[in-house]
């Protein structure tokens, strides 16, 4: 029977979310003139979200009297510096994505059959929905925007002044237009937790893949092959969870903040329809974190697994003082795993992370609340 949701689907979905801002790298092949219009085409991206970043700030300093539009512009203001960030990621360590995402499709691309077998079974039917289902919300999230002026009482998708009269036309539909596009570029942004997390997923498929190499080995060529093996692929992984971790930095310290406003609207006088508007914003939010500490905290056990799938080959069948060396250097390799470890002094993303984040958040929750509650008391 054939898969319905194959890797190679898997793959293009994530590609063709990532489509609006260019950011699936090029193929190594590619020319300099295609590599400079991408560039262009970011740059340009820049300019757009950093002109609706400045229409929301205005928007604030002309209003800081209406709670809901403050807090609205300002939930709007993080999402966009976020592409911010992801862009200039992209364009600063570039040639590393383009690096392990060319290693990553020839890996789908020479999968032997069997191999191709365990890597649907053991990944893609486990995980591949939870992320289609993250890319889909992104991006009816979005519809949501563009339809707001039209059931809501607003003039734009977004909150939003301008030290001119946008209602008029041409300037609407211009700034309307404007607007829908770094939307786009917003859900195109958060689908890159995907993208990140798939560089994760099939490092682990292939550390799954070397552990059933090394549980069918009956010759020692066999299992030197295995360790030259092992050897490549720990310093792939290295390299995938250097290009992760920058992306997730961004995304966690986005998340944080946004989530701590969302604290501040459910202990202010903020209205129902916005406190309702914010709970779905908070998970999404959180489930933008464990889009990353969930294939993290598989990586670190799978990679750690290899020794322990060496240890259980009939070496002591072998008494060769070669094989044994090689044995023992393989094992103690596995010893330490291939982390994801966050920059600025942070902690590696695990599930562990993940459950010390939300205890976090929820303890700044708290504490916002009886801040509030003392001020009260006092007036």
């Amino acid at each position: 029977m054939e898969e319905r949701v194959t890797l190679k689907k898997v793959i293009t979905v994530v590609k063709l979310s990532l489509f609006v801002t260019w950011f699936w790298p090029l193929p190594q092949s590619a020319s300099k003139r295609k590599l400079l219009c991408m560039q262009l085409y970011q740059c340009v991206s820049l300019l757009l979200t950093a002109a609706v970043i400045a229409s929301m700030v205005y928007a604030v300093v002309q209003n800081l009297d209406d709670l809901d539009l403050v807090i609205k512009s300002a939930l709007g203001v993080f999402p966009c510096s976020h592409v911010i960030w992801n862009i200039l990621c992209h364009l600063a360590i570039y040639q590393r994505i383009q690096r392990v995402t060319y290693k990553m499709e020839n890996f789908r691309a020479f999968l032997k059959p069997c191999e191709r077998a365990i890597v649907q079974r053991e990944y893609v039917n486990k995980y591949a929905q939870f992320y289609g289902f993250c890319i889909g919300m992104f991006y009816m999230s979005l519809f949501g925007m563009f339809v707001g002026p039209v059931v809501l009482d607003q003039p734009l998708p977004a909150p939003a002044e301008f030290p001119f009269d946008a209602s008029r036309q041409p300037l609407r539909v211009i700034t309307y237009t404007h607007q829908i596009i770094v939307g786009l570029f917003i859900a195109s942004q958060l689908s890159v937790n995907a993208f990140m997390a798939l560089l994760l997923w099939l490092a682990s498929a292939r550390f799954k893949l070397l552990i059933e190499d090394l549980r069918s080995v009956t010759k020692f060529r066999d299992f030197v092959k295995c360790v030259e093996k092992h050897q490549q692929l720990l310093e792939y992984a290295g390299e995938v969870a250097l290009t992760v971790r920058i992306f997730a930095l961004g995304t966690i310290f986005f998340s944080t903040v946004t989530l701590l406003v969302f604290g501040l609207i459910f202990v202010t006088r903020a209205s129902p329809a916005l406190k309702i508007e914010c709970v779905f914003l908070a998970i999404s939010a959180l489930l933008e974190v464990f889009m990353y500490a969930w294939p993290a905290e598989h990586l670190i056990h799978i990679s750690s697994d290899v020794g322990q799938a060496a240890f259980e080959t009939d070496w002591y069948n072998d008494c060769s003082e070669t094989f044994r060396k090689t044995l023992q250097m393989i094992i103690l390799r596995s010893q330490k795993p291939i982390l994801v470890v966050l920059p600025c002094g942070l902690p590696s993303l695990s599930l562990r992370y993940y459950a010390s984040y939300l205890s976090t958040i929820f303890s700044y929750f708290t504490t916002m609340r009886m801040m509030f509650e003392e001020q009260n008391n006092e007036s």
